[in-house]
């Protein structure tokens, strides 16, 4: 397992997610843990209703890095924009 750090490509707006850090066993698996979410239906409606507000279902503005384990102490990442 890894850390990697899945953040977005595009313009955040406020109360959306701009970048996470998880541990998978690849990106691939990363980036399926980003875009995870539930179909919802409200009505004759359909919607995706993700788990990290402003990430695409099929990772189209998402970027995925792997982090190095190595280093000094410290944060990893202090990500917040809130409206």
């Amino acid at each position: 397992m890894a850390l990697f750090l899945v953040s977005r490509t595009d313009r955040t707006d406020y109360d959306e997610h701009d970048a996470i850090v998880v541990r998978a066993g690849d990106e691939k698996t990363a980036l399926k843990i980003a875009t995870n979410g539930t179909e919802e239906r409200y009505g004759v409606f359909t919607y995706w209703d993700a788990d990290f507000s402003g990430f695409q279902r099929d990772g189209s503005n998402l970027a995925v890095e792997r982090l190095e384990s190595r280093g000094p102490a410290g944060v990893i990442l202090k990500s917040f924009r809130a409206g």
